[in-house]
């Protein structure tokens, strides 16, 4: 029986971090199926989905990470992902989806107002980011954000456009909507 988990961890940045964690799950004998790995400030944040075969390999992940946290500056999280959450997952790989950029002057409030029309579609955020460009050779600072959704077939795309332009137009920023091809 396959055994899935979701693991979080963040600390200070420093060269061989990736590795550490990496190792922590390779030498327990799980495999890495999905992972984000990032920089936040000075701090390294990542997400892994873990998958093992036997509940013996993942108590030696555990270890494995326990050891990392008491000799590392890393803090560790695992959430065990039960099987409904896996097939409700499998489920939805055939829902439509799509990207959303929006990209304008720096200012409080986009992601909210953004994600909040989308939930009040019951549109689902798979993955977001967002990036602030303070370069000395811009007037003001750039706000760019970007948005994996999956969206019900309820949901009809021209009335999301429609509430997307007007939102765009609202908070005077740049939004656009493209339908990934898988």
């Amino acid at each position: 029986m396959q055994h899935q988990y979701i693991l979080a961890a963040m600390g200070s940045n420093r060269p061989g971090v990736v590795a550490e964690v990496t190792e922590a799950i390779y030498t327990a004998g799980c495999n890495i199926e999905n992972s984000y790995m990032t920089l936040m400030g000075v701090h390294f944040t990542l997400m892994i989905h873990v998958v093992t075969d036997y509940q013996e390999k993942y108590n030696q992940l555990e270890e494995n990470l326990r050891s990392l946290e008491q000799t590392k500056d890393l803090e560790v999280h695992v959430f065990p992902m039960e099987s409904e959450e896996i097939a409700i997952s499998r489920a939805r790989e055939n829902q439509p989806r799509y990207e959303i950029k929006v990209r304008g002057t720096d200012k409080a409030g986009i992601v909210y107002r953004t994600s909040q029309l989308l939930a009040s579609r019951g549109i689902n955020i798979l993955k977001l980011s967002t990036r602030v460009d303070r370069s000395r050779y811009l007037e003001h600072p750039v706000f760019t954000m970007r948005i994996g959704i999956e969206v019900p077939k309820e949901v009809d795309g021209q009335s999301l456009r429609g509430d997307l332009e007007a939102l765009a137009e609202d908070m005077q920023e740049t939004i656009t909507l493209t339908r990934k091809r898988d």
